[in-house]
């Protein structure tokens, strides 16, 4: 599966990340960078998450029409059932989703992600290998952090 690059202005949407645990955590991290505009619906919620005042939560089990009014919608769960379930609701809604555990079924992908004022460079393996595409995301981090690269000022 190709997933198309994209950069989106994500600062006045709002986001819902299904799920409170470790992995509703790591997506948050990595958006806090560009939006906090950000919501959280899970019946149990990491102490990560509730430590970030700025987050909405609502601490309860999932219902469809928790997906309305949202651009991007993150299915963080550890129930790839219900995962699925929001996958097929979102449709009747045109939210996007990122199924984290099972990239290929989501509408879109999470890059690795390194920014640099007001450069930003997103390295994707289209959902197959995260593990490769934080590889590549931190020797290109490297490269600026070591001036490497030329024209980008430190």
């Amino acid at each position: 599966m190709s997933f198309l690059p994209l950069c989106l202005q994500i600062e006045n949407e709002q986001i819902l990340i299904i799920g409170g645990g470790k992995v509703a955590l790591h997506k948050i991290e990595g958006l806090e960078r560009f939006t906090h505009n950000i919501k959280v619906v899970a019946p149990e919620i990491v102490e990560g998450i509730r430590q970030r005042p700025w987050i909405e939560v609502d601490q309860k089990g999932y219902e469809s029409t928790d997906l309305e009014g949202h651009l991007l919608v993150f299915a963080a769960t550890d129930n790839p059932d219900l995962n699925a379930q929001i996958k097929s609701d979102s449709l009747a809604l045109r939210c996007l989703v990122n199924m984290v555990d099972n990239p290929s079924l989501g509408d879109f992908v999470s890059p690795a992600i390194f920014k640099h004022n007001n450069m930003s460079v997103a390295v994707s393996s289209n959902g197959e290998n995260v593990h490769a595409s934080v590889q590549w995301r931190n020797e290109i981090r490297d490269l600026v952090e070591n001036g490497t690269i030329k024209g980008i000022s430190r």
